[in-house]
């Protein structure tokens, strides 16, 4: 190459460059999803995605920026490709599957060196889609439940009842005067009392009783903080899962999670504990939530009709488990619930979550939610279900789904992963019956 030929490539490279410093992504979006409004497919059916870019400011130069994307589902196919930024059609990606599951394609925008493009957002700092669908996720079914399932869940009441349900409940400051506030410690068998937050009506009373607002969060290492208001026309509380103290600061809650963690490991992750059914971090969790809804429902101030439960990802499992047996609750909205399909996705090769322990051991699936929610006996909505949520895969909630053998409905959403879910795209809501359900008196 000459010089005169060299200085004109690297002035070009140089104009791209300088071109591609004036897009300003903060606002950009991916938006994608199937080209029909049912995400759902019959095998071999083709599957057609079309992927848009919106909101990029500036214009976009030429051979600079590209679109990766990849195919992947429960069927183990994986495919790549590569389309140029800019286009002036969306981008049209065709895939089928041939047996019953999901199919996730995943696309960034990047540099030509495959470098995702950054971009300034609490959650998500990349130009992405991730989204999905399914062949026939009606008939996904779930893996093998454990033979002796019912007998050690009695086992786990039986330990629970040799502990009397009670509570320490202490008065707190609250801004609003029209609820009293309390920090909850319910004495409980296991390693851990259950700690939560429960806020009352100011006139509640064993005379001038109020239905329940039961909610579990999710999985978390940092304080819970006291609510700042609370319900007028209920009792509200929440649960932390762990059991730790309320109201002792950020440097105790760090050292806390620091005590029951196996190093290298989040809580609950660690193989060993996840060997032996009673050596399990997640008996202790779900022994604290059964005994959180038995205290609950306990409460004198209760109207003891509505006792209704919602709760995502961990706590959503939390409360499935519990509601599973106690049996007072009357109605459970849960959203981009966690913890379900383990047994599956050992059992048939489905796509596994990203935030799960990573070994797989049969004493685990006495604590996978799907055959839980074969126990419940309330109406049940599943009111998030991301298509590109890979913590909780769609999969694993569509088993949930399937197991549930009362009024249910599920909603699912195009383009929502488990913590980014984007404005302008699809979503789609199957009811069976949920929306007709009758209230429900409480078990007695």
């Amino acid at each position: 190459m000459g010089l005169k030929n060299h200085f004109a490539v690297a002035a070009a490279v140089f104009m791209a460059f300088v071109a591609a410093a004036d897009v300003n992504w903060d606002e950009a979006l991916l938006v994608g999803g199937v080209q029909r409004e049912c995400p759902f497919f019959k095998p071999n059916e083709e599957m057609i995605f079309s992927l848009q870019l919106e909101g990029a400011k500036g214009d976009i130069p030429p051979d600079v920026y590209f679109v990766d994307w990849e195919r992947r589902g429960d069927d183990g196919v994986t495919e790549k490709g590569r389309a140029p930024l800019p286009v002036k059609e969306p981008l049209v990606i065709r895939t089928h599957s041939e047996r019953p599951g999901f199919v996730c394609i995943e696309a960034n925008v990047v540099t030509a060196d495959g470098k995702r493009v950054p971009k300034k957002h609490r959650w998500e700092k990349r130009v992405f889609f991730m989204g999905g669908a399914a062949v026939s996720p009606e008939a996904l079914e779930a893996g093998s439940e454990p033979a002796d399932y019912e007998t050690f869940w009695r086992s786990v009441e039986d330990e629970l009842a040799k502990v009397p349900v009670s509570a320490e409940m202490k008065p707190w400051p609250c801004a609003d005067k029209g609820v009293k506030l309390y920090a909850v410690k319910i004495a409980c068998a296991g390693p851990r009392p259950v700690t939560g937050w429960l806020t009352m009506p100011a006139d509640a009373s064993p005379e001038k009783r109020y239905p329940i607002l039961a909610t579990a969060r999710g999985a978390s290492q940092d304080d819970l903080p006291a609510p700042t208001n609370g319900p007028h026309d209920r009792i509200k509380m929440a649960i932390n899962g762990n059991g730790f103290d309320l109201g002792r600061g950020d440097a105790y809650v760090k050292e806390f999670f620091k005590s029951i963690c196996v190093e290298g490991y989040t809580y609950g992750f660690d193989p060993e504990s996840n060997r032996s059914r009673d050596a399990s971090y997640w008996k202790g969790m779900a022994m604290r939530a059964i005994r959180y809804v038995e205290w609950l429902s306990a409460l004198p101030e209760w109207d003891g009709r509505t006792f209704d439960a919602e709760a995502g990802s961990q706590g959503g499992w939390q409360m499935i488990l519990a509601a599973s047996r106690c049996h007072r609750v009357t109605r459970l909205k849960t959203s981009i619930t966690w913890g379900c399909d383990w047994t599956g996705q050992a059992q048939f090769g489905r796509i596994k979550s990203t935030y799960r322990p990573k070994c797989w051991y049969p004493d685990m699936a006495y604590f996978d939610a799907v055959f839980a929610a074969r126990r419940l006996t309330c109406p049940v909505a599943i009111t998030s279900a991301g298509l590109g949520d890979y913590v909780s895969p769609p999969s694993s909630i569509a088993v949930l789904y399937n197991n549930l053998k009362v009024p249910k409905s599920i909603t699912w959403k195009q383009g929502h992963t488990h913590g980014w879910h984007p404005d302008g795209m699809a979503s789609w809501t199957v009811d069976d019956g949920f929306s007709d359900a009758p209230g429900i008196r409480a078990a007695e």
